[in-house]
């Protein structure tokens, strides 16, 4: 069994840069892939106003996961919620 995130930061907008006069937001992405059994409880924990993605192939789940906000302290405070929440589901 393994357990992987890849957290990766991007100043954006609904996929599209900044531009002046936009208020500001941030985004990331959470990756995880590991067996299927535990992705499903994974997406289970998942609140239902953060948008994800789940793929599964040979028993394999993968689980994309978007997170935004409105303040970079926001995004954290998710973002550490989350993987807190999973932290007890890799076992």
């Amino acid at each position: 069994m393994w357990l992987v995130f890849i957290l990766t930061m991007d100043k954006y907008e609904s996929n599209v840069i900044f531009r002046k006069g936009m208020s500001e937001s941030f985004s990331t992405t959470i990756e995880w892939a590991g067996e299927a059994e535990i992705g499903h409880r994974l997406v289970s924990l998942i609140p239902d106003d953060i948008n994800f993605q789940l793929t599964e192939d040979a028993g394999i789940a993968n689980i994309q996961i978007m997170v935004s906000a409105d303040t970079l302290e926001d995004l954290r405070i998710i973002v550490d919620q989350l993987l807190a929440d999973f932290s007890n589901q890799d076992e």
